[in-house]
């Protein structure tokens, strides 16, 4: 049975619940701006040609890890708090990574105006090899650190376990501004398109 409030003409009520098109259309702007909590933290996605971005939830302490590099000089991941991380895992004798290291050279040189850092780590057991390689590459300029005892990053067959397992070469993990680690990729992926620039600058700005 109808309610009888609801007994009215047709045209009447048609005038009453149906929008005009400029209430339609502001409700259609305004729409994204109502968007839950929830969704609003969801990164973006993203993807390589062999896999996508993987979130780790929680999110996992990283800020006491320290890093190497090729001068021997040492500095710890908390060191770029306030600023998302790509931290990338590569080696001279990785196909993939050479594809990726002059990708990560030129995110190097954006990122001086981005809320985000990028750190390779090369997992060759010689700082001179990683330099003769690199200048072979013409990459002289990337600045990046070496893990050559394998203690940051390790892949499965390793005897002991490591902060930052490898499931295959490249791998990158993104850090939050808390220095966490929020998420991987395996394989090469080209981090200056503009999908992966929107997942940078998403933990850049994020707040915790």
């Amino acid at each position: 049975m109808i309610a009888p409030e609801n007994r009215r003409p047709a045209s009447d009520r048609n005038t009453t619940s149906s929008p005009t098109r400029r209430q339609a259309l502001a409700l259609t702007l305004l729409s994204p701006l109502v968007a839950t909590p929830a969704a609003a933290r969801q990164p973006p996605r993203f993807a390589g040609p062999s896999s996508q971005f993987v979130q780790i939830d929680p999110p996992e302490e990283a800020g006491s890890l320290v890093l190497t590099d090729l001068a021997g000089k040492t500095r710890p991941l908390s060191a770029y708090r306030g600023k998302a991380v790509l931290l990338n895992f590569w080696a001279s004798w990785c196909p993939p990574c050479r594809r990726e290291l002059p990708i990560l050279r030129r995110l190097q040189a954006k990122a001086k105006r981005e809320p985000f850092v990028v750190v390779p780590v090369s997992l060759d057991k010689s700082m001179a090899t990683v330099r003769a390689y690199l200048d072979r590459l013409g990459l002289a300029d990337l600045a990046t650190f070496i893990d050559a005892e394998g203690t940051v990053a390790s892949g499965p067959k390793s005897a002991k376990p490591t902060p930052f397992p490898l499931y295959g070469m490249p791998m990158t993990y993104l850090l939050d501004r808390e220095a966490r680690s929020v998420g991987y990729l395996v394989g090469e992926a080209d981090w200056t398109s503009p999908e992966g620039l929107d997942l940078l600058r998403f933990y850049g700005r994020a707040s915790s």
